[in-house]
Parts: structure tokens; C-alpha cells; sequence
């Protein structure tokens, strides 16, 4: 029978940031990576709190996203979408798979992908960990007691790291992702709203992945160059 997490491993993953380098002009912000499991769980123990994305999902045992025939994963297509057409780039299939695998979330790249929530879950309201994270009994326990922490957490990286851009992501999550950014007034511009703050640009949207982004990445693209983000 496997041991349960120590206080300890837990603050690792809570204080986990995420894939690619804090000095990233465009952040990504969602709620919580998908998947999870035991496995899953004690290998990100090995991570360090801000990783290369290729390297961690290589720790994950995961490789279709970085190596060989290169499966574009749902949620990093919008990503790759809109930094292509940043760099004035097409996005087509192609061009796609290739910055996924050599661009987006790396050390050497301009983004960072982080989560609200640092606990990966195969859905929100699931909670599978009972024997291994005892230190909470379930998802509504698990939610009140890190997320006023993360948005603390992440507050102070952005105070701290001043990117150019921030885009956070999942339509149902905006209320939580303005507490990050209590002190700014947001506007709607389209189905987006919008806020600036010292030459930074906060976005809020749709989930990247869903069906309302259809054909909508562009929109994002124009946002940003019209602050003078390319």
C-alpha cells in the first residue's frame, strides 16, 4: 500500500508554477491541467517550480505532445494559434505541431503556462486522491484552502515578473481569475473583457479549447497588437 503525501511533497505541488520561464512576455492562466492519478502525481514531485514543458511531460511519461508523428493537444492549439499569429505566422496544422513541441512553454520560449489550481483532476468536481492527498477530503475542501493561496501566489509572481501579457482562460472561471487582479476595472470588448494596468494586458476568455473560440483566435491577436504587443 502506498504512503500518503507528506506535508512536504503537498507544498510542492501547491507552490508549482508551471511550463516555460517567468521572464515570458504572454502568460497563460487556466483552472487546473486534466488527467491526474497517483502516477501522474509522484512523478511531479520531481519537477522544479517552473519547468520546461518538454522536459516535465518526458518526467510524466508522456511523449505524443513533443516527440514523433507530435499530437496537438486541444488547449495548446488556441495557445499556439494566437503567439503564430504574434509572430505574423500562419496557423496552420504544421506550423502548429511544431511550436507546441519547440516553442510553447519552453525555457528558451515566450510564454508561461500556469493553473489556478495546482493539482491536476480528470474533471473539477472530481476528487480521486483520498488515500493519497489525506490532507484534504474532498474537491470543496481542497478548493477553500489552496485557492486563496494561489491567488495570492500568482498576484505576487505577476507584481514580481511584470508580463506583457496575461490571458486567462475559462469563460465560468473569470470571477476567480479578477481576484488576481482585484484592483482593476475590466471592460468588455466582443465576447472578451479586458484590463490594463502599467503596460501590462489582462485578457479573460473562453476556455481555448472550446467551440465559442472557433475562428476567434484572431480576435485575440489583433487585441494584443493593438496594444503593441507582437
Amino acid at each position: 500500500m502506498s504512503q500518503p503525501l507528506t506535508d512536504q511533497e503537498l507544498h510542492r505541488l501547491r507552490n508549482f508554477i508551471g511550463y516555460g520561464t517567468l521572464q515570458a512576455d504572454v502568460w497563460f492562466i487556466g483552472m487546473e491541467e486534466g488527467g491526474g492519478g497517483e502516477d501522474n502525481i509522484r512523478r511531479r514531485l520531481k519537477f522544479r517550480s517552473v519547468e520546461d514543458c518538454a522536459d516535465a511531460h518526458k518526467i510524466l511519461k508522456i511523449e505524443k505532445f513533443h516527440w514523433g508523428k507530435k499530437t496537438i493537444q486541444r488547449t495548446w492549439r488556441g495557445m499556439c494559434c494566437i503567439m503564430l499569429g504574434l509572430d505574423g505566422k500562419e496557423a496552420t496544422t504544421e506550423n502548429i505541431r511544431h511550436y507546441q513541441a519547440e516553442t510553447l512553454g519552453r525555457l528558451n520560449g515566450r510564454t508561461l503556462l500556469t493553473e489556478l489550481m495546482p493539482i491536476p483532476k480528470p474533471r473539477v468536481d472530481h476528487w480521486g486522491y483520498k488515500k493519497l492527498i489525506t490532507q484534504f477530503a474532498s474537491p470543496e475542501e481542497y478548493y477553500s484552502s489552496v485557492k486563496p493561496f494561489r491567488i495570492r501566489y500568482l498576484r505576487q509572481l505577476i507584481e514580481k515578473h511584470q508580463p506583457r501579457v496575461v490571458i486567462c482562460y475559462g469563460k465560468k472561471y473569470w470571477p476567480d481569475y479578477k481576484e488576481i487582479f482585484s484592483e482593476l476595472p475590466f471592460e468588455t470588448k466582443g465576447q472578451v473583457e479586458l484590463a490594463k494596468e502599467k503596460g501590462k494586458l489582462i485578457i479573460l476568455t473562453h476556455h481555448l479549447a472550446a467551440r465559442t473560440m472557433n475562428g476567434k483566435f484572431g480576435n485575440i491577436v489583433s487585441i494584443l497588437k493593438t496594444h503593441g504587443i507582437k
